[in-house]
């Protein structure tokens, strides 16, 4: 999570919004460094505070001001980076459904549940 943070970190340095990242798009080389690929819909910002509204991405990953269409900038990263870790964590995206509208319906409503993990007697 690390180097997928500091990744992304450079990258809105640059005033690059990802607007894709996905598990699909991080990489680890043979010296277990992170890359972050598919720059496909990437987008670079004129000004720090510009918004884009294009609504693209992967339906498990993508934010709700995204799907709203009102204007997005750098925290729809951040918000795909909270679905990788989930997705780490317990094994399968928190919004996932079998079509993508009842996706996007709980991505609008934040609507997720946090499993129970097995706990492992003393």
């Amino acid at each position: 999570m690390l180097g997928i943070v500091s990744g992304v970190q450079y990258i809105h340095g640059q005033k690059i919004i990802h607007r894709d990242l996905k598990l699909g798009n991080i990489f680890i080389d043979g010296k277990f460094m992170v890359k972050i690929g598919d720059f496909g819909l990437a987008t670079k910002l004129e000004f720090k505070q510009e918004c884009k509204r294009t609504v693209c991405g992967t339906p498990n990953y993508i934010a709700p001001e995204v799907l709203e269409g009102k204007g997005y900038h750098f925290g729809v990263d951040v918000w795909s980076i909270g679905v990788i870790l989930y997705t780490l964590f317990y094994g399968v995206p928190p919004f996932e459904t079998e079509d993508a509208n009842s996706t996007y319906q709980r991505i609008r409503n934040c609507d997720y549940e946090m499993p129970r993990l097995m706990t492992v007697p003393p």
